[in-house]
């Protein structure tokens, strides 16, 4: 017994550092199991609209570690291009299952242009960016403000306009039906826009 005791007092650093090295191993393995359990799974590469067709090009693929959240999206395997979104897609946000069909659902596509001043429009907009239109009235006495359409994605941006008439010419892709809202919206007063944050 003494010869024991005696043997792990002298060897007791070496036994200390053993298991200091597979504690290290032991963390080194759990956390090597939990990056293997990321899946590949479908990404949008830009900000998509409903009603949108993905086209090539659209989507990217994202390693993400998802458990068993996973089949709420498609993974990298699933073939997309050519199916229809029911729902916005941020950019770099996975693509649901519940957002996808195979038929369009949207009404004709309108595009529209509006003149925005330039204290209405977000810092360093651009094309692609997913905005909300607010109504501001100020010709129309006792008018409130008010959410004039959601989620609409602006086709382009003309900035030499605000040197001609003080507004930027902002292009927006509507549906149809949202025409006459906007129109009235400008005809109240002014409009806002509203980025969506990603």
């Amino acid at each position: 017994m003494n010869d024991l005791q005696a043997l792990f007092q002298r060897y007791s650093r070496r036994f200390l550092a053993i298991g200091i090295i597979a504690i290290a191993l032991l963390a080194a393995v759990v956390l090597a199991s939990q990056a293997d359990k990321s899946v590949s799974m479908w990404g949008a590469k830009y900000s998509l609209s409903s009603g949108d067709m993905i086209k090539p090009g659209d989507l990217e693929v994202v390693k993400v570690a998802l458990g068993n959240q996973s089949p709420k999206y498609f993974s990298k395997k699933a073939v997309l291009v050519g199916n229809y979104l029911t729902k916005a897609i941020g950019q770099g946000e996975l693509i649901p299952v519940s957002g996808i069909t195979k038929f369009s659902i949207r009404s004709p596509v309108k595009e529209v242009p509006v003149g925005i001043a330039k204290s209405d429009l977000p810092s360093n907009i651009k094309v692609g960016d997913i905005v909300d239109l607010y109504s501001i009235p100020t010709k129309v006495p006792q008018a409130i403000s008010s959410l004039i359409i959601s989620r609409i994605s602006i086709t382009a941006i003309d900035m030499k306009t605000q040197n001609m008439g003080g507004s930027i010419d902002v292009l927006f892709r509507v549906d149809a039906k949202e025409l006459l809202s906007i129109t009235d919206a400008i005809a109240a007063g002014r409009i806002l826009v509203v980025r969506n944050a990603l």
